[in-house]
């Protein structure tokens, strides 16, 4: 049960959409990324021990980066 001012349409939008997210090396540091159709993806979130390395913008969640 949802309790919220908002559309049930608009929480449960692309819900049942299939995501494809990848485990990759991203300038030096573990990512999980969402694969795109147009070679490029999207960060999802920073895998690491080093607490200085979730300040770094360059691997913020939902930055895009291209795919080698």
């Amino acid at each position: 049960m949802l309790w919220t001012i908002m559309p049930e349409e608009a929480i449960l939008e692309g819900w049942d959409q299939e995501r494809d997210y990848r485990c990759k090396n991203y300038q030096g540091k573990d990512v999980i990324i969402e694969t795109k159709e147009d070679g490029k993806g999207v960060i999802v979130q920073l895998i690491s021990t080093n607490p200085n390395d979730f300040l770094d913008q360059q691997f913020a969640p939902g930055k895009e980066i291209v795919l080698p």
